[in-house]
């Protein structure tokens, strides 16, 4: 009992000491140079992207306590040599400063003993000199760069720099990505997402190391053999591409826990998937699937999965028996039998927190959904609903509740029972009346109610009754 205490405690002070660390760092996070000079000791990030600078004043120096600088959209020349005396500096960004010297500000960075990441580049961007290598501390870089940058050259020398862990090169349009990509070994993460690549090298089979790769929005029509040797591999994230098939390189991932597979043109979900033992995370919305196979319950570790925006006529029986399922989105597919699959399905579902049925042309809604005892949202937008079954009063722990774009014609009734709701969304119906009763719903802290016909008398009862609550209409 006396451990158990104890651990209580140990809890206890973590807890509020990382509440405490949130609040510090809220603190300390500046939008402007003045006032941030106002109390320079305790500035640790100063945000000042957008602001048109020309040039950064020489009392950026007095902020000893900086951890993060961005510089990112403006019209930079050159940078102070004050910003390389600031000791605590680990990260700055510097993207779309197109008129930078980059020789000269590598030369500068350099001079930066404890900068580990760093954000650098412009749309016109076509390489990138050698002084990077003189940036021995960097551990992640972000490259902005013209579609025809000389990749060739900045994997070279970017390779020479042997701490660097993560490199994001997104955002660049290239078709084409050099072998010399294959140099960086040491690689955890890397970010080739949004460009326009239809194959990837093969030498990313030597990156063995990668354990987070980010693919998405490009033309790939597989997932590529080349990135199969990525056995620590965790988050694959792939979508929007232009895969019609799961392929057996899938299977080479045992340790995936995220993947995201969604606004392909996959029409089936493949068996190979379920050797993802791992798996925690799985995105396969936006694609053409009309069925999913029953055996989804071998991936039992599973506990947030988006099946929105398919076409599928039917859920497996299995769907319910994933016990670690926290997470469901099934919203835009109007062909599945809501109400039989939840009769049918009457138990399991024991760590569900998250169920998304919307725009699914739902008239009626299952008692079933009372049970699932851990819900805390729930999203029934866009369907035909008119009403909400009696039974759904029970669900204590509901939080949020979304009806909004249906059919009510009246508040319903079911809602003020719910006594622990604390956000609810009524937008885009008929309503016209507000019950007194909605006087009980005590830990309510927003409705909204755009676009009913609600005249104001109705929303003053809201506010005499729930004060505290804000209202959106």
């Amino acid at each position: 009992m006396k451990k158990k205490i104890v651990l209580v405690i140990l809890f206890l002070c973590v807890f509020i000491g990382l509440k405490a660390q949130e609040q510090d760092d809220k603190k300390s996070f500046y939008l402007s140079l003045d006032s941030a000079l106002n109390e320079p000791d305790k500035v640790k990030y100063l945000d000042l992207t957008w602001q048109y600078l020309i040039e950064i004043p020489e009392t950026i120096g007095q902020l000893q306590n900086l951890e993060i600088l961005n510089l990112g959209w403006n019209k930079l020349v050159v940078l102070p040599k004050e910003i390389t005396n600031l000791p605590k500096l680990r990260r700055i960004t510097l993207n779309d400063n197109s008129k930078l010297n980059m020789k000269k500000i590598f030369r500068q960075l350099t001079q930066i003993k404890h900068l580990n990441e760093l954000s650098i580049g412009y749309s016109t961007l076509k390489d990138i000199p050698d002084e990077v290598i003189g940036l021995k501390s960097l551990e992640s870089i972000e490259l902005l760069c013209d579609s025809t940058v000389n990749t060739e050259h900045v994997f070279s020398v970017l390779s020479q720099i042997k701490g660097l862990e993560k490199v994001r090169f997104h955002r660049n349009k290239i078709s084409k990505i050099h072998d010399n990509i294959g140099l960086l070994m040491n690689l955890s993460l890397l970010d080739l997402s949004t460009n326009k690549l239809t194959f990837l090298p093969d030498k990313l089979s030597k990156l063995k190391k990668v354990r987070e790769l980010y693919l998405y929005s490009n033309e790939l029509s597989e997932i590529p053999a080349s990135i199969t040797n990525m056995k620590d591999l965790i988050v694959l994230d792939i979508h929007n591409n232009k895969l019609s098939d799961i392929s057996s390189s899938i299977a080479s991932f045992p340790y995936l826990q995220k993947l995201d597979l969604s606004e392909n043109s996959l029409a089936e979900v493949s068996s190979r998937l379920f050797a993802l033992k791992n798996l925690k995370t799985l995105n396969i919305s936006r694609n053409n699937i009309k069925e999913l196979p029953s055996n989804i319950a071998l991936l039992n570790k599973l506990e947030e999965l988006n099946l929105s925006f398919n076409n599928l006529s039917d859920l497996p029986a299995g769907l319910d028996k994933i016990k670690t399922l926290k997470s469901l989105e099934i919203g835009s597919n109007p062909s599945i039998n809501f109400l039989k699959f939840f009769q049918q399905n009457n138990k399991g579902f024991s760590a569900l927190n998250y169920l998304d049925l919307s725009n699914n042309k739902l008239d009626s809604l299952s008692k079933r959904l009372s049970q699932i005892e851990n819900l805390r949202v729930l999203k029934l937008s866009n369907n035909a609903l008119t009403h909400i079954p009696e039974a759904m009063s029970e669900m204590r722990n509901l939080k949020e509740l979304d009806l909004g774009g249906n059919a009510f014609r009246e508040f319903p009734a079911a809602v003020i029972l719910m006594m622990n709701l604390e956000k609810l969304v009524l937008d885009f119906n008929k309503i016209a009346y507000i019950p007194d009763d909605i006087g009980k719903m005590k830990q309510l802290k927003e409705i909204s109610l755009r676009y009913n016909p609600l005249p104001e008398k109705e929303v003053e009862k809201i506010r005499t009754f729930l004060p505290e609550v804000k209202i959106i209409r």
